[in-house]
């Protein structure tokens, strides 16, 4: 089952704002070399998207969304939340481009639970979801950014949960 949400533009402007707030944390750590750059995606657009992605599913499963800003990074996890039945801690990815699969860093596989979106303009399509498991079996791939990424492919990620089954810690 996949789910749509509308982020209405008060939140868009917040997670504008998140961005701005979490791509600073980085230029300001003498030890952050910003050569994401030239990932073809401006940091703070990339940060955007993450955000809004956050703010749909905190919408969606109605959850609060984490607004600190942490050095560095929120260690992989966005929320920590019950689904059906079982606690977890999930991590949400969005993207702008239509994803072929749930990529997760082999560094980052720290969440329980990952939720793949896809964002165009202020709407946010959730696809489905993985289970840690599920992306540590996954395909392991080198990226172009000299990174390696686990990759779970869309036909093959669980559907995401209704909404009454997902309850926040």
């Amino acid at each position: 089952m996949t789910v749509s949400v509308e982020v209405p533009p008060r939140y868009a402007r917040l997670a504008s704002k998140i961005a701005k707030e979490r791509n600073q944390s980085f230029e300001e750590n003498d030890g952050w070399n910003n050569e994401s750059d030239t990932w073809r995606v401006d940091p703070e657009e990339r940060q955007t998207v993450g955000a809004l992605g956050e703010i749909a599913f905190a919408i969606y499963a109605n959850l609060q969304v984490d607004t600190e800003v942490v050095a560095w990074s929120d260690g992989g996890v966005d929320f920590e939340a019950s689904i059906e039945g079982v606690e977890r801690t999930i991590d949400v990815k969005t993207s702008q481009k239509d994803p072929h699969a749930l990529p997760v860093k082999e560094y980052r596989v720290n969440a329980d639970y990952y939720v793949l979106g896809h964002l165009e303009g202020r709407a946010v399509t959730f696809l489905g979801t993985a289970t840690k498991e599920m992306v540590l079996n996954g395909k392991r791939r080198q990226s172009r950014f000299d990174h390696y990424n686990y990759l779970v492919p869309v036909s093959s990620l669980n559907p995401v949960p209704d909404s009454e089954s997902i309850v926040g810690l």
